[in-house]
């Protein structure tokens, strides 16, 4: 966008304090456009100084939520709001926090221009100002289809609009609130995890019988990847930290932060790995 803008565009080497202070003293940019995890890590470096931010005039957030201790630590230092920003690959970035207008503290803004926004209920009606439900879009941005998948691409996009299967609830101004997914992918600093492809890796190490993997919420990376496993019958003494690296080994930055060792993986009817159950355990 800043390219297409005429904007100079710089892009860190790495997304630390190590990469992002050398440029912000150098290079004293106005925009800066980040992942919340991101934004931690920098106001929180004991480097980082009021000196290196005062010359921006919008710091813009997307990827995930922007916690609201985020938000009070980014305005201690630099006096401004971060502009949330909402989008997905299927569609681009579809709403923001008015980068000059008033900033609603936890909302992820209000449409972009072109961007068309409705809250429906499960059967595809339109729901009220303030009622949760799911969030379509239309837009010309809106992917065509996902590549080889009709099934997937019928059940996302209907006469135009797209399918995020993003809760949220849109008040009364336009501001748009979000409120949680009802698709299971795991957001970890913005990047989505399938549940299923750790699943996958962790079925591979032969003292797992099941493996159930949700996320679990966390102030700085979005949510972290836990694993729920059973053990096959004889296996005992495993080490879970060697079970997490040989997942490691598999998918990488995927693999769990955690395992706990279930003496029966909860299903559902379908006799599918109950990852809603699997939630409710955590909160016990």
């Amino acid at each position: 966008m800043g390219l297409a803008a005429g904007a100079r565009v710089g892009i860190p080497r790495n997304f630390d304090a190590d990469g992002l202070l050398p440029m912000l003293r150098q290079h004293r940019p106005t925009i800066f456009l980040a992942l919340p995890v991101t934004l931690f890590g920098l106001v929180r470096d004991p480097r980082t100084t009021q000196d290196d931010l005062v010359s921006l005039r919008i710091c813009g957030a997307g990827g995930d939520k922007v916690p609201t201790e985020l938000e009070r630590e980014y305005k201690s230092m630099t006096g401004l709001s971060i502009n949330e920003i909402y989008g997905m690959t299927e569609t681009g970035v579809a709403t923001i926090s008015p980068p000059y207008g008033h900033v609603k503290v936890g909302s992820i803004g209000r449409a972009i221009t072109g961007y068309h926004l409705s809250v429906r209920d499960s059967n595809g009606n339109d729901l009220a100002d303030g009622a949760e439900g799911r969030l379509w879009i239309k837009s010309r941005s809106n992917m065509i289809r996902y590549w080889e998948s009709p099934e997937a691409t019928d059940a996302t996009i209907k006469d135009g609009w797209l399918d995020t299967g993003d809760v949220v609830k849109i008040d009364a101004e336009g501001y748009v609130w979000f409120c949680g997914r009802q698709k299971q992918m795991i957001i970890h600093d913005g990047s989505n995890i399938s549940p299923q492809e750790v699943e996958d890796a962790l079925l591979e190490h032969p003292a797992v019988a099941m493996a159930g993997v949700v996320g679990v919420h966390d102030l700085v990376h979005g949510e972290n990847v836990r694993a729920f496993i059973t053990l096959k019958p004889g296996v005992v003494g495993v080490s879970l930290a060697e079970v997490i690296g040989f997942a490691r080994t598999r998918v990488g930055y995927k693999a769990p932060e955690e395992i706990t060792v279930l003496d029966r993986m909860p299903l559902t009817l379908s006799e599918k790995v109950d990852r809603a159950a699997l939630k409710t355990l955590i909160q016990l």
